[in-house]
């Protein structure tokens, strides 16, 4: 029997987890129904609301980490992930968040099947609402995809198990595992859509949270990054980068190009950290020495010391002020992996160099010109994926990164104990939460 759904005054929905046959239990807690265009934009903004700190979780997967053992209460929050180890016997850890994830497609999945019938707005709103909802719903699937199903592989991923697609408001759907390819499609689908639908370029840096039209380009780029559509990620990155490629220059700046009010921000939606899940960390010396630490601004913007010479974090914080999904240091990252990928050799070089100057100080890039001029194939796509590291680091792009390319070895040591993540190991796709599997055993299948 289908549910009526009722929606609280501010249009905040609760899950519960006690039943094993319906995957969402959306509990009905009052009577306002959303019928205008504003209405449903309240509910799209809760979708926009919600936390979800993963990718600070995967953080602690990659080789940018080193523990601040002193804080061993913080460490225990997130030692299973350090571990590679998500569904460890440390039961304080972290969790990553699957919940919040398909609260978040629950309420997309709504203002999509109703937002092109709201009342009280012109159709360019109407579209707006209802693309920003496509863009959501693409956006989250490709994060769960990239979290708990194999990497974007044609050959296998018809076969590759990755999470449960869900894309109607229907509370008795029994929900098993899609594979990699249902995901995927689904996402380039909803992404098309979204990209035709919306009108508005950018907002306002207040609401620079919602998905405009170069978002809409900055998330097609990447998606089509990772899965290897090198002539789309390129078209997609440079229409980003028409609208918006202004870089930060460090040289005359000391703006953290991070925060969610700098001019290179993108999509200003997630927040990586919480609390808790950023108190622990040190940089790992192997990962600060990507640096040159003179010639490049970034080692010290970016990082400070504490009275024992460890490296912190400074570039990105636990707080609003660093809102970040997606900014334009990145489009020209993708535009120049994309190139090279295409084997627009010059066109890479070119567009890594674009970056590079903005970033370091004038005698070290005369120095990084004249080598980078010399890389071509291989050589080439390394050092641009070194480039991304210095770049995005601790932004939650490392350990997709380091994934989607040459899955490398890994050793952590935790209280004078190593663990090894091995070259290409199962161990680079997170398994499903075990408190997902208990609430939905078919998540097992």
């Amino acid at each position: 029997m289908k549910r009526k759904i009722i929606y609280a005054a501010g249009l905040v929905l609760a899950m519960s987890a006690t039943s094993c046959k319906k995957y969402l239990d959306v509990v009905p807690v009052g009577k306002v129904i959303p019928k205008t265009v504003e209405d449903y934009n309240r509910e799209l903004n809760a979708c926009y609301a919600q936390g979800d700190f993963d990718k600070s979780l995967t953080t602690y997967r990659t080789d940018e980490v080193k523990l601040d053992e002193s804080r061993s209460g913080d460490v225990d929050r997130v030692v299973n992930h350090f571990r590679w180890d998500e569904n460890g016997s440390n039961t304080n850890t972290l969790t990553f968040d699957w919940q919040h994830k398909y609260l978040s497609v629950f309420y997309a999945n709504h203002v999509i099947a109703e937002g092109p019938t709201a009342t009280e707005g012109s159709e360019a709103q109407r579209n707006q609402l209802v693309g920003e909802a496509y863009l959501l719903r693409a956006y989250l699937y490709f994060n769960l995809v990239n979290l708990y199903g194999n990497t974007y592989n044609p050959a296998t991923m018809a076969a590759d198990k990755a999470v449960p697609l869900i894309t109607k408001v229907d509370m008795e759907q029994v929900a098993r595992r899609n594979t990699v390819k249902e995901i995927y499609d689904q996402i380039f689908a909803d992404l098309e859509k979204g990209r035709s639908l919306v009108n508005v370029n950018a907002f306002e840096t207040a609401s620079s949270y919602k998905f405009g039209k170069i978002a809409a380009d900055a998330l097609a780029a990447r998606i089509y990054l990772y899965t290897r559509q090198w002539d789309k990620a390129l078209a997609a990155a440079n229409a980003a980068l028409e609208k918006k490629g202004t870089l930060t220059d460090l040289n005359n700046s000391s703006v953290l190009p991070t925060q969610y009010d700098s001019p290179e921000s993108i999509l200003a939606y997630e927040m990586i950290y919480s609390t808790n899940s950023i108190r622990p960390i040190f940089v790992s010396p192997a990962f600060l020495a990507m640096y040159d630490q003179q010639g490049d601004l970034r080692a010290k913007l970016f990082y400070g010391k504490d009275a024992k010479g460890n490296a912190t974090l400074v570039k990105v914080r636990e707080n609003n002020k660093f809102r970040q999904s997606f900014r334009v240091a990145e489009m020209y990252l993708i535009a120049a992996e994309a190139a090279a990928q295409l084997q627009q050799v010059d066109a890479a070089r070119t567009t890594l160099n674009t970056l590079k100057k903005k970033r370091l100080t004038p005698a070290f890039y005369a120095t990084e010109e004249a080598r980078v001029a010399l890389l071509s194939g291989n050589a080439l796509l390394t050092e641009i994926y070194n480039e991304r590291a210095r770049e995005l680091s601790f932004e939650g792009h490392r350990w997709f990164d380091l994934r989607r390319t040459t899955q490398p070895a890994i050793t952590h040591m935790v209280k004078g104990q190593s663990y090894t993540l091995n070259a290409g190991d199962p161990r680079y796709t997170i398994r499903i939460p075990k408190a997902a599997i208990e609430n939905n055993p078919l998540l097992n299948e």
